[in-house]
């Protein structure tokens, strides 16, 4: 039976067709067709999703859409939040969205142009033609020539809007566990930074072996490295005031720390350990003991010291989206106000957007079967029921942990 005649789904699939001769029995020629058929075939999916993400986000909300990408589409959150963006503004560029669909036009140079056109108006019609024919990295000195042409005020306020979309991220490479930071700045300020690095980068060359000099990418890592944790003007100093988080654990027969590692998992060998520990402040984490009051009951609002590594510890991230721990706060899952106490076992690490999405989209923490909690959207069509704990707190101050759901 034909899935469209059962209830519809056949009608919402986008089918890709796989060729049918192997690619050790096509020519050279077929061969370069199929790649351009896939590179095509890529900028229509594109343009069906555009449409599909648009649509959904005016139906269902900015924050259900990028969880669907997130969730089921394993997109990262950035990446999430920009696809949304640029499925919104591509609704303003109608030929744009058509040269998407029919696979005219690559996805990069669509959401060059959509960027663009979020900035300030632009002639779609008059770069519709380099929009198909050049590269992603032409076209945006394309599209930058155009608005600087288009300009009415000598591009002020493209580089203020620049300027209010800067941005920075540090991120932990899932491929080796390296720490990844880039970042996005307007122009001046951008060559500003880089003044500084290669100030810095030069310094370094000075002092290096010349038998043994590091790549300029290495040198320019250590140079941002001093730059970013060194006092100015004290090269050879401590380093600044930055409390590094590790995690250890405490083997009672020998009495000794061992398997000491990050925040995020990352193992620390022991010589790296006391190398950081004579040059950085360290916050050791705190499980229960007879020393270390861990529940703090009614007795205090926020989360202590011991207690947030302890969360850190536990939850590693934020537990809606995964964001850093370092940028989470410490949510009760039964509010304080409602008879929450401060203890481990009713708090959970969420980062800004998570606890809005708590307090005011009726989002909802969770115990999975492992024991960790999670954040899970509100049904759709409607809100949640309030959670049995939330109800009737304002006049109890006794807690009962909190249970699984099932």
């Amino acid at each position: 039976m034909n899935k469209a005649d059962n209830n519809g789904q056949s009608l919402n699939e986008a089918v890709v067709l796989a060729p049918g001769l192997s690619v050790g029995e096509a020519t050279v020629a077929q061969l370069r067709d199929r790649v351009q058929s896939t590179i095509r075939g890529e900028n229509q999916l594109a343009g069906i999703r555009a449409e599909a993400l648009a649509e959904l986000q005016r139906r269902a909300g900015a924050e259900l859409t990028e969880h669907e990408l997130r969730e089921r589409g394993k997109r990262p959150r950035r990446r999430a939040r920009l696809e949304i963006e640029t499925a919104r503004e591509l609704e303003k560029l109608p030929e744009t969205s058509k040269g998407l669909r029919d696979g005219d036009i690559p996805y990069e140079n669509a959401r060059i142009l959509a960027d663009a056109n979020q900035r300030g108006s632009i002639d779609e019609k008059e770069l519709l033609d380099y929009a198909r024919s050049q590269s992603p990295d032409k076209f945006g000195a394309t599209v930058r020539k155009h608005e600087q042409q288009r300009s009415t005020d000598d591009g002020i306020s493209k580089l203020e809007h620049q300027r209010s979309r800067r941005f920075a991220r540090i991120r932990t490479a899932i491929e080796d566990g390296m720490t990844v930071l880039y970042g996005r700045f307007d122009p001046i300020t951008g060559a500003r930074i880089e003044t500084a690095l290669s100030k810095k980068m030069n310094d370094l060359w000075q002092e290096e072996d010349p038998r043994n000099r590091a790549t300029p990418a290495q040198r320019m890592a250590d140079a941002l490295a001093l730059l970013l944790t060194r006092p100015a003007g004290n090269k050879d100093g401590p380093s600044q005031d930055v409390k590094l988080l590790v995690i250890a654990d405490y083997d009672v027969l020998s009495r000794q720390l061992g398997n000491a590692r990050l925040e995020n998992g990352t193992p620390i060998p022991p010589s790296e350990l006391r190398r950081l520990s004579c040059d950085a402040q360290i916050l050791p984490a705190i499980f229960r003991g007879p020393s270390v009051p861990m529940d703090l009951g009614m007795a205090r609002r926020k989360a202590s010291t011991t207690q947030r590594a302890a969360l850190i510890a536990r939850d590693r991230a934020c537990i809606g989206c995964g964001a850093k721990a370092a940028w989470c706060q410490s949510h009760h899952i039964i509010h304080w106000q409602h008879g929450g106490p401060t203890n481990l076992d009713n708090m959970c690490l969420l980062c800004s957007r998570c606890h809005h999405n708590v307090h005011d989209r009726d989002w909802q923490v969770e115990q999975t079967p492992t024991g960790a909690y999670r954040l899970r959207p509100p049904p759709a069509g409607g809100k949640r029921p309030p959670h049995p704990k939330h109800q009737h707190r304002q006049h109890r101050r006794t807690f009962q942990p909190f249970k699984q759901r099932k």
